[in-house]
């Protein structure tokens, strides 16, 4: 790849990035995603202005899922008069691998970064089309710690609009 950037998470933008690939192998976690933004302050942006890049690839080193969650829903009536809620729920771990199977074509709405003492940590919002009824989506949370992050990619596409 022409550009690589180590550990600046927060120069870099996957709010609506499509998810082509998702791959989980023992301590690295790796995501291929199209439709990224690199950030005006990122080490290999040039033109200082957020950019577009097509396809990315993010690696997190020494990396392991802390929490794999289903967002809960709330549904109102017409008045505002709530009629239903359905709690948040985390993923069982016989049930985890379904799950990031999933993931591997969900949207990114966006990364949350989280406090911890040493390394790096994550919470990737995700959505994915229900199986049920494609019209229809199912959140949930990714959180990840990390010890190091890598992105890469080949070239960048235009401008971000703002």
């Amino acid at each position: 790849m022409k550009f690589k950037c180590v550990n600046e998470m927060e120069q870099l933008s996957f709010d609506d990035a499509q998810i082509k690939e998702l791959e989980i192998a023992q301590t690295l976690i790796q995501f291929t995603f199209n439709g990224a933004t690199i950030k005006a302050g990122n080490s290999q942006n040039g033109r200082f202005e957020d950019m577009y890049c097509g396809e990315i690839i993010l690696q997190l080193k020494n990396a392991e899922i802390a929490r794999l969650m289903k967002e809960g829903l709330k549904y109102y009536d017409a008045d505002g008069n709530l009629q239903k809620e359905i709690p948040d729920e985390d993923v069982p771990s016989p049930a985890q691998q379904t799950v990031l199977n999933r993931l591997a074509s969900g949207t990114v709405f966006t990364v949350v970064t989280d406090a911890v003492e040493n390394g790096y940590a994550y919470e990737f919002g995700i959505d994915v089309a229900r199986e049920d009824d494609e019209e229809e989506t199912d959140t949930f949370w990714l959180c990840i710690r990390c010890d190091e992050t890598k992105a890469m990619w080949e070239r960048y596409c235009n401008p971000a609009e703002e």
